[in-house]
């Protein structure tokens, strides 16, 4: 027999949690039936989340840190800028995981327990997860595991930000504690698009990542070659290695959400969360997590819920151009950083600029790529178009 929820969540990462603290934080779900799955025990500190923002939201109360500046570094350029009326803001995996985690479990409707998912079932009539521990049903499922889509990779280009990171500890004062480093672009390339990201927790401590947007990945020895690189170049030789973090984003326009329907909803990751262009999840899964629980009051249908807009044709030309320049990448967001109001930048990429303010940012880009990769696209909508039947 089946045990009954109202509703299951698979997987308590960023995207589970936050719809699960969403659910709690709302009291029409508080006489719900609700599970969370997850085979982890989610008890080490196996990343780090980044985002800026402008406003207060869930994660402030367990932030590690946040920057009122930042810089910006191109191959000849470097842009120190203050982030108001943003802040940049990071959480530790362990603190995430902790606090949200607490909350499952001390909320009374909620039932949380460890296990491996082996299968989904959802069809007009059924609804259920058969798990290492049992088979349970519910009337809808959130699920933050891939379906096994077959991605069409020339209709959807698929590039993967790939990641290793230092927190690193020096002897002597080497970092500025006061201003994180979004991109620094000043390093070979290498046929794809690299760049180092630091955080500086103290004149003495912090992440420094090696990061690709790339097809392939590359080798463990790679990423850390890189991070050698850019502490030599800084003259930090000096330190220790604390802790190590590593990863893979995918970025793509593949439109995940095709796949939800009335009775399974993908999120994260998965549902097609992941802002394409930059790999960034979390503020997104803040803002989706209320867009569900918002859905499900009023009774919407939620397999629409994750809609298309015109950001998302910007981010699928990017992703073209970042695919065929091989290389030439780091142009895009050099000349975007260079040439606009780094926080007019940071506001497009948050997608809440009018078209108005888009034009100049459009126009502020190595162009001929661009008009190639848009070109391009507009031919194969009129290929279709011609192609397809009467």
């Amino acid at each position: 027999m089946k045990k009954s929820f109202d509703y299951i969540i698979c997987g308590a990462g960023a995207s589970g949690l936050l719809l699960a603290n969403a659910m709690i934080e709302d009291k029409f779900f508080r006489n719900k039936k609700i599970l969370l799955i997850e085979k982890d025990k989610k008890s080490i500190n196996d990343r780090t989340w980044g985002l800026w923002d402008n406003k207060t939201n869930v994660l402030d109360s367990i932030l590690h840190k946040s920057w009122d500046n930042a810089e910006f570094i191109g191959k000849s350029f470097k842009k120190h800028f203050l982030l108001e009326p943003y802040k940049y803001k990071m959480i530790r995996a362990i603190d995430f995981y902790s606090h949200f985690l607490k909350k499952v479990e001390n909320a009374p409707n909620f039932e949380y327990v460890n296990a491996s998912i082996s299968e989904i079932i959802s069809n007009s009539t059924d609804n259920y997860i058969n798990t290492s521990i049992g088979n349970f049903k519910a009337k809808l499922i959130f699920s933050s595991l891939p379906k096994n889509d077959k991605m069409n990779l020339k209709k959807y280009p698929l590039l993967n930000q790939s990641f290793i990171g230092w927190t690193i500890e020096t002897k002597e004062d080497v970092f500025d504690e006061k201003t994180m480093t979004l991109m620094d672009f000043n390093r070979n390339q290498k046929d794809e698009t690299r760049f180092i990201y630091v955080l500086p927790f103290s004149s003495r401590k912090a992440l420094v990542e090696y990061t690709l947007f790339s097809e392939k990945i590359i080798s463990d020895q790679d990423y850390e070659n890189g991070i050698k690189e850019y502490l030599n170049e800084k003259e930090i030789d000096n330190f220790k290695i604390i802790e190590k973090e590593k990863g893979n984003i995918p970025m793509t326009c593949f439109p995940f959400e095709k796949s939800n329907t009335n009775k399974l909803i993908y999120i994260g990751t998965a549902g097609g969360w992941t802002k394409p262009s930059t790999g960034y999840t979390i503020k997104n899964a803040i803002d989706k997590s209320k867009e569900i629980t918002s859905y499900i009051k009023s009774n919407k249908a939620l397999e629409h819920f994750n809609k298309r807009n015109r950001f998302w044709y910007y981010d699928l030309i990017l992703l073209d151009v970042l695919k065929s320049t091989k290389g030439h990448g780091y142009k895009a967001f050099s000349y975007m950083f260079k040439r606009n109001n780094p926080i007019k930048i940071l506001t497009f990429l948050d997608e809440k600029t009018t078209l108005f303010e888009e034009i100049p940012i459009l126009l502020s880009v190595n162009k001929i790529p661009f008009i190639r990769a848009l070109i391009n696209r507009l031919a194969e909508i009129i290929d279709r178009i011609i192609r397809r039947p009467d």
